[in-house]
């Protein structure tokens, strides 16, 4: 039994999920940047969220069945997917945010898509980053950090998410 492997697969989901998240709540970045890439019309806004469910599938498959071949196999195709954007964005020298988790930012397609890839194509191919023995504090362990990393990362949102939750009920009472 290893605990990185069960902490592997942990940051996978939680990098999954925040993805997912992230373009389901905004994917209009990500459409947009697609388009620029491509240098045609942008993707639907449906076809972003259909990415993006697979990639909060993804995530939960990642914890819960991670030696099932359907989790390999839509690890396979995400991880060669991310890589192969990336580096088309680095040949064709994208500009705009790439929308990857949802929201703007500074990076365009790239090094970091390819990097991102590889290592989900590598979780997906080399077994022993995926261990699934393992004890229940181990996968404690894992499924805390699969859901603190998320928060962590959107606590910005999650503030003016709860700030505007209170306001909201102080004013109905």
């Amino acid at each position: 039994m290893g605990v990185l492997p069960v902490i592997l697969s942990a940051l996978l989901a939680a990098t999954l999920l925040t993805s997912g998240a992230g373009k389901m709540v905004s994917p209009r970045g990500l459409a947009a940047a697609l388009g620029e890439l491509t240098g045609s019309r942008q993707p639907p806004v449906v076809l972003i969220r259909a990415v993006a469910a697979m990639e909060i599938a993804l995530a939960a498959l990642a914890v819960f069945a991670q030696e099932h071949p359907l989790t390999l196999l839509a690890a396979a195709l995400l991880g060669a997917g991310f890589a192969l954007v990336g580096v088309v964005g680095r040949l064709r020298a994208s500009s705009l945010p790439c929308g990857c988790f949802g929201r703007s930012g500074s990076r365009s397609f790239g090094g970091w898509n390819v990097l991102a890839g590889a290592a989900v194509l590598a979780w997906a191919l080399v077994p022993a980053l995926r261990e699934t023995e393992h004890d229940q504090a181990v996968q404690l362990l894992a499924l805390n950090v699969a859901v603190a990393v998320p928060v962590w990362a959107n606590r910005r949102y999650l503030t003016v998410f709860v700030r505007g939750t209170i306001a909201r009920e102080r004013t109905e009472t």
